[in-house]
Protein backbone atom coordinates (compact mmCIF):
# COMPACT_ATOMS: atom_id res chain seq x y z
CA UNK A 1 0.00 0.00 0.00
CA UNK A 2 2.90 2.48 0.60
CA UNK A 3 4.09 1.88 -2.83
CA UNK A 4 0.52 3.10 -3.86
CA UNK A 5 0.76 6.00 -1.94
CA UNK A 6 4.29 7.16 -2.81
CA UNK A 7 3.07 6.45 -6.19
CA UNK A 8 -0.21 8.50 -6.37
CA UNK A 9 1.78 11.74 -4.26
CA UNK A 10 4.65 11.72 -6.79
CA UNK A 11 1.94 12.02 -9.50
CA UNK A 12 -0.02 14.61 -7.30
CA UNK A 13 3.52 16.68 -7.32
CA UNK A 14 3.82 16.60 -10.54
CA UNK A 15 0.39 17.58 -11.85
CA UNK A 16 1.05 20.85 -9.38
CA UNK A 17 4.22 21.54 -10.70
CA UNK A 18 2.63 20.96 -14.52
CA UNK A 19 -0.25 23.45 -13.32
CA UNK A 20 2.39 26.22 -11.40
CA UNK A 21 4.32 26.23 -14.75
CA UNK A 22 1.49 27.53 -16.96
CA UNK A 23 2.49 30.57 -15.56
CA UNK A 24 5.93 30.17 -16.28
CA UNK A 25 7.21 31.86 -19.94
CA UNK A 26 7.15 29.26 -22.34
CA UNK A 27 11.04 28.11 -22.08
CA UNK A 28 10.84 27.96 -18.41
CA UNK A 29 7.83 25.57 -18.46
CA UNK A 30 9.85 23.17 -20.69
CA UNK A 31 11.67 21.61 -18.42
CA UNK A 32 8.81 21.28 -15.26
CA UNK A 33 6.42 20.35 -17.75
CA UNK A 34 9.10 17.44 -19.37
CA UNK A 35 9.87 16.41 -15.94
CA UNK A 36 6.21 16.28 -14.51
CA UNK A 37 5.17 13.82 -17.62
CA UNK A 38 8.23 11.49 -16.66
CA UNK A 39 6.78 11.53 -12.95
CA UNK A 40 3.52 10.47 -14.10
CA UNK A 41 4.49 7.77 -15.98
CA UNK A 42 7.03 6.46 -13.65
CA UNK A 43 4.38 6.59 -11.10
CA UNK A 44 1.44 5.09 -13.36
CA UNK A 45 3.84 2.21 -13.63
CA UNK A 46 4.89 1.71 -9.88
CA UNK A 47 0.85 1.87 -9.39
CA UNK A 48 0.97 -0.57 -12.07
CA UNK A 49 3.23 -2.90 -10.85
CA UNK A 50 1.96 -3.10 -7.32
CA UNK A 51 -1.82 -4.13 -8.68
CA UNK A 52 0.24 -7.07 -10.93
CA UNK A 53 2.05 -7.78 -7.42
CA UNK A 54 -0.85 -8.34 -5.69
CA UNK A 55 -2.99 -10.13 -8.50
CA UNK A 56 0.34 -12.75 -8.51
CA UNK A 57 -0.22 -12.92 -4.33
CA UNK A 58 -3.56 -12.72 -4.59
CA UNK A 59 -3.54 -16.32 -6.61
CA UNK A 60 -0.76 -17.74 -4.19
CA UNK A 61 -3.09 -16.88 -1.21
CA UNK A 62 -0.84 -14.73 0.16
CA UNK A 63 -1.88 -11.28 -0.10
CA UNK A 64 -1.18 -8.84 2.31
CA UNK A 65 -3.02 -5.11 1.30
CA UNK A 66 -1.43 -3.29 4.69
CA UNK A 67 2.09 -4.74 6.00
CA UNK A 68 2.85 -3.89 9.59
CA UNK A 69 4.09 -0.42 9.86
CA UNK A 70 7.89 0.02 10.55
CA UNK A 71 7.70 2.81 12.75
CA UNK A 72 10.90 4.10 12.82
CA UNK A 73 11.04 4.15 9.33
CA UNK A 74 7.52 6.02 9.01
CA UNK A 75 8.50 8.87 11.49
CA UNK A 76 12.05 9.47 9.28
CA UNK A 77 9.53 9.80 6.22
CA UNK A 78 7.47 12.23 8.07
CA UNK A 79 10.35 14.00 8.98
CA UNK A 80 11.89 14.25 5.65
CA UNK A 81 8.41 15.32 4.52
CA UNK A 82 8.07 17.86 6.86
CA UNK A 83 11.70 18.98 5.72
CA UNK A 84 10.99 19.10 2.13
CA UNK A 85 7.76 21.87 3.74
CA UNK A 86 10.38 23.79 5.08
CA UNK A 87 13.11 24.07 2.22
CA UNK A 88 10.08 25.27 -0.17
CA UNK A 89 9.00 27.60 2.71
CA UNK A 90 12.49 28.99 3.40
CA UNK A 91 13.22 29.88 -0.12
CA UNK A 92 11.25 33.30 0.07
CA UNK A 93 12.65 33.94 3.58
CA UNK A 94 15.80 33.13 3.41
CA UNK A 95 16.67 33.39 -0.23
CA UNK A 96 17.84 30.09 -2.58
CA UNK A 97 21.71 30.34 -1.95
CA UNK A 98 21.13 29.67 1.81
CA UNK A 99 17.63 27.31 1.93
CA UNK A 100 19.16 24.78 -0.67
CA UNK A 101 22.68 24.31 1.08
CA UNK A 102 20.78 23.87 4.57
CA UNK A 103 18.09 21.59 3.35
CA UNK A 104 20.72 19.23 1.55
CA UNK A 105 23.65 19.34 4.53
CA UNK A 106 20.46 18.83 7.46
CA UNK A 107 18.77 15.83 4.87
CA UNK A 108 22.29 14.20 3.61
CA UNK A 109 24.05 14.62 7.39
CA UNK A 110 20.79 12.74 8.65
CA UNK A 111 20.96 9.72 6.37
CA UNK A 112 24.56 9.80 5.37
CA UNK A 113 24.28 7.90 2.31
CA UNK A 114 27.45 9.10 1.83
CA UNK A 115 30.98 10.57 3.47
CA UNK A 116 31.18 14.04 4.97
CA UNK A 117 33.52 14.86 2.17
CA UNK A 118 31.04 13.65 -0.39
CA UNK A 119 27.98 15.40 0.99
CA UNK A 120 29.50 19.03 0.78
CA UNK A 121 30.99 18.22 -3.00
CA UNK A 122 27.14 17.47 -3.29
CA UNK A 123 25.74 20.07 -1.76
CA UNK A 124 28.29 22.87 -4.02
CA UNK A 125 27.63 20.78 -7.12
CA UNK A 126 23.75 20.17 -6.47
CA UNK A 127 23.55 23.75 -5.26
CA UNK A 128 25.29 24.91 -8.38
CA UNK A 129 23.84 23.50 -11.33
CA UNK A 130 20.21 23.80 -10.13
CA UNK A 131 21.57 28.00 -10.04
CA UNK A 132 22.81 27.32 -13.91
CA UNK A 133 20.05 25.87 -14.73
CA UNK A 134 17.04 27.62 -13.10
CA UNK A 135 18.31 30.87 -12.62
CA UNK A 136 20.88 31.57 -14.90
CA UNK A 137 19.49 30.01 -18.26
CA UNK A 138 15.92 29.81 -17.75
CA UNK A 139 15.83 32.83 -15.72
CA UNK A 140 13.65 32.37 -13.52
CA UNK A 141 12.47 35.01 -10.79
CA UNK A 142 13.65 33.14 -7.67
CA UNK A 143 14.95 35.05 -4.51
CA UNK A 144 19.21 34.77 -4.06
CA UNK A 145 19.65 36.02 -0.40
CA UNK A 146 17.30 37.40 2.15
CA UNK A 147 15.25 39.88 1.09
CA UNK A 148 15.99 39.90 -2.16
Amino acid sequence: MGRILVASAAVALALFFRHTAQSYPSAAARLPNLLGLIIILLGTAVIVAQALEWRRQSADGQLQLVPPIDKTAFGIGVLFAALCVAYAASIHVLGYLIATPVFLLVALGALRPISWPNILLTVIAVTGVIWAVFINFLGLPMPLFPGA
